[in-house]
């Protein structure tokens, strides 16, 4: 099969299909053992949290590349193709490639759901790809968990480090309401006798994390103890920042992402990078490359339209506290006097929270739906809107909705389109952004 064929076959299975099914890494598990493990052949960097894992994973991804390795980088979900998801360097695998390791893994596929009586997911079918891809091509692996972390289909790795980048509310229907119980969730992929790296600050969450590790035998580090941001602003493009950890200083570098909570991504993924080389020294100018290459489209990403007035960003922010933190970005990184929203969000996320979030700013939106079964209609969502005084216009596709407003802004404006991975793909397509 090529890549079109394994693309059609994935998205037959259902991209959201585990949400679904009882947790279990059962079928995972069974597929990489068909595999002869492919998963155990290249160390890794394994992050989870509740924001910031993306970007986490591609600021550490563009570290270690720094560094001469050759890295493997698996994230979910994509923006526009699902060849994002498998990355070498930072890049999208190409469509010969996706389509080869397809076909490797399609041949044991049939057999190991066979003998389960089960389906893999979507989500199981392209870990085990990544795993197999991963072993043949790279030195060092940045692995994303894709939901929670201890059933998580990525959890059959033993990683030296961990990552646990923060603790919010989200998918609480799967993982419960307390941030305690989601802690203990994500620290499940904290591996016996290795190192967890954590920016979570909330004492209860974080007395978790350090319970769970104690528990394996792994090591803490945690953020104001053991690492840091410091001298984390704003600079014309990104963040000027400096990052301590546990005996090296890196100051004074360039991070070209908005927002302060990228300089403690930034931090998170230098230390976690420097605990995964261990004895092998990260040194200042790796550090200053590393992190002055890094890219991550759809996080605070700005588009400039050429028939558009103002700028237009890109943003996934898709709970309240990842709302909150957009909010904070925009304010501090540009001029405006008013902003234009292009808000599309999942029915199963808290979209009334981060509706009213937008309301910290002068602000209109136009509401609309992107092409997944899991969005909350317009009617739904413009009805919140309204109930929380917000200005609103309803333009059904996000197309449409992206030209509408694009066309009526004003160059004392601004225009964001964020609620969800899948707004964001689609508007990034739309304006030709890639």
């Amino acid at each position: 099969m090529g890549f079109k064929e394994a693309e059609a076959f994935l998205d037959a299975l259902g991209v959201d299909a585990m949400k679904l099914m009882r947790p279990s890494t059962a079928r995972i598990e069974a597929m990489v053992e068909a595999l002869d493990h492919p998963e155990r052949a290249v160390p890794a960097i394994h992050i989870t949290g509740t924001n910031g894992k993306s970007s986490t994973a591609r600021i550490a991804t563009s570290l270690l590349t720094a560094t001469g390795l050759k890295v493997g980088t698996y994230t979910s979900p994509h923006l526009e193709s699902v060849r994002e998801r498998i990355a070498l360097d930072g890049e999208s695998v190409g469509e010969e490639d996706f389509g080869e390791v397809f076909d490797h893994l399609h041949k044991y596929l049939e057999f190991v759901q066979d003998d389960l009586g089960q389906q893999l997911t979507y989500f199981e079918v392209l870990t085990a790809m990544f795993y197999l891809w991963a072993a043949d091509n790279v030195d060092a692996m940045v692995v994303e968990v894709g939901l929670g972390g201890r059933w998580d289909a990525t959890n059959v790795i033993d990683a030296p480090v961990s990552v646990i980048t923060n603790i919010s509310l989200d998918h609480t229907s799967l993982m419960g309401s307390s941030r305690e119980g989601i802690a203990l969730e994500k620290a499940g992929i904290i591996s016996a006798n290795g190192v967890v790296v954590t920016a979570e600050r909330t004492l209860d969450a974080f007395g978790v994390i350090a319970g769970e590790a104690n528990a394996r035998g792994a090591t803490v580090s945690a953020i104001d103890r053991d690492f840091s941001a410091t001298d984390n602003r704003v600079a014309l493009g990104g963040r000027y920042l400096s990052v301590e950890t546990s005996g090296t200083s890196y100051r004074g570098m360039f991070l070209p992402l908005h927002g302060s909570h990228q300089g403690v991504n930034a931090a998170t993924a230098v230390d976690a990078v420097a605990h995964f080389l261990g004895a092998r020294p990260l040194s200042d100018e790796v550090v200053r490359d590393g992190l002055a290459a890094v890219r991550a489209p759809g996080r605070i990403e700005v588009v400039r339209p050429p028939e558009a007035a103002a700028p237009v960003v890109l943003d996934v922010a898709h709970n309240p506290d990842g709302m909150s933190a957009l909010i904070s970005s925009l304010v501090e990184a540009f001029a405006f006097d008013h902003v234009r929203f292009v808000v599309g969000i999942l029915a199963d996320k808290d979209y009334r929270g981060m509706l009213s979030e937008l309301a910290r700013i002068p602000c209109s939106l136009t509401v609309t739906r992107p092409a997944n079964v899991r969005s909350i209609p317009v009617t739904e969502l413009a009805a919140a809107a309204g109930e929380l005084g917000l200005e609103f216009a309803v333009v059904e596709d996000v197309a449409g909705a992206v030209d509408s407003v694009v066309s009526a802004v004003a160059a004392s404006e601004l225009v964001c389109v964020t609620g969800s991975h899948y707004v964001v793909g689609e508007a990034r397509a739309h304006l030709g952004s890639t």
